[in-house]
Order: structure tokens, then C-alpha cells, then sequence
């Protein structure tokens, strides 16, 4: 389901913990309803809440009302491609850190994901604890470039992303 935020089962939503908002929330834009499900099941007690969008649209919403710091995206989803959603954070998003999923027949596809802002790609099959640390350190990203912000006094351009491309 579209919009979905972190899931015990597909289709039942589950609060945060808690009254106040800690931890990181995270959009992960795919088609692939099972890759979500299984991460907003992994990381439900990791403090990385998943919100699920089908679309750059969703994606763009769910950033917006969440305060998301974090795109996660797979290679290709149901309206465009990794370069679409780095195209839309660019816009709409620029402090937002990005990480592509791809599996491993699309590595030329995504080879230019980190020059264009991404902070890492994620390779298939995902591996949770990889993911936590890729996602922890994207979002450690987007807070440094808040801080530069405020410290700067004006817009951040996001030609090339300021955060180290993970490995």
C-alpha cells in the first residue's frame, strides 16, 4: 500500500515508540512491496522508521510530512529511475540524503549515482545490518549539511553531494 509508514504486517501500521520524535525517518521509494515490508520489519526496533512510496510524488509527500533525511530508492521504480529521485531531492529536497538499491546486473546503470549526489548504493540482496549503517550514515550526512546551512547563511546547491560515497 502507497504511503505506508513502518509495518509488523503488511497492511497494519505501527506507532513509534514513544511520544516524542527521535530516530530517523527514512522514504524508501520501490515497487517492490516484499523489500520494504522485510526492511521496515528488520529495523522496526532500530530507531529507523520506513515509509513506503510507489511513486516521485510519494516520495516528495511522504519527505515533506515526515521530516524525512533519508531517500532510499531502488534503481528503477514505477514513474523513473535513480536519476529521476536524485533530480527531485535536488529541487524539492536538497539537504536530503539519497541511497540507491540495485541489484548487481544494473551496476553500469547506477555508476553514476554517487557523482550525482548519491551517498552509496546498496547492493541486492540487501543486507540489514548494511543497510542500517548505510542509512545511520546518510542521515548523519544530511544533518552536517543543515549544520553548513545555518553556519553558511544561505541555500546549499547540490550539484555533487558533500557526503563521503560509501562502500
Amino acid at each position: 500500500m502507497p504511503g505506508q509508514s513502518q509495518v509488523a504486517a503488511p497492511g497494519k501500521w505501527v506507532a513509534p515508540a514513544g511520544g516524542t520524535k527521535s530516530g530517523i525517518d527514512c522514504v524508501f521509494l520501490t515497487c517492490f512491496d516484499f523489500d520494504f515490508h522485510f526492511l521496515a520489519n528488520v529495523l522496526l526496533g532500530s530507531g529507523i522508521r520506513m515509509h513506503l512510496a510507489e511513486t516521485l510524488e510519494q516520495a516528495d509527500f511522504l519527505l515533506t510530512v515526515t521530516g524525512g533525511t533519508v531517500l532510499l530508492t531502488d534503481a528503477s521504480f514505477l514513474d523513473g529511475s535513480w536519476d529521476d529521485a536524485i533530480d527531485m531531492l535536488a529541487h524539492f529536497h536538497p539537504l536530503v540524503a539519497s541511497l540507491v538499491t540495485a541489484d548487481q546486473v544494473d551496476r553500469q546503470f547506477v555508476s553514476e549515482a554517487p557523482n550525482r549526489g548519491a551517498c552509496g548504493v546498496l547492493w541486492k540482496p540487501l543486507e540489514w545490518s548494511r543497510v542500517c549503517q548505510f542509512i545511520r550514515a546518510a542521515h548523519e550526512a544530511t544533518g552536517e549539511r543543515i549544520i553548513w546551512q545555518r553556519q553558511r547563511g544561505d541555500r546549499i546547491e547540490r550539484a555533487v553531494s558533500p557526503c563521503a560515497t560509501l562502500r
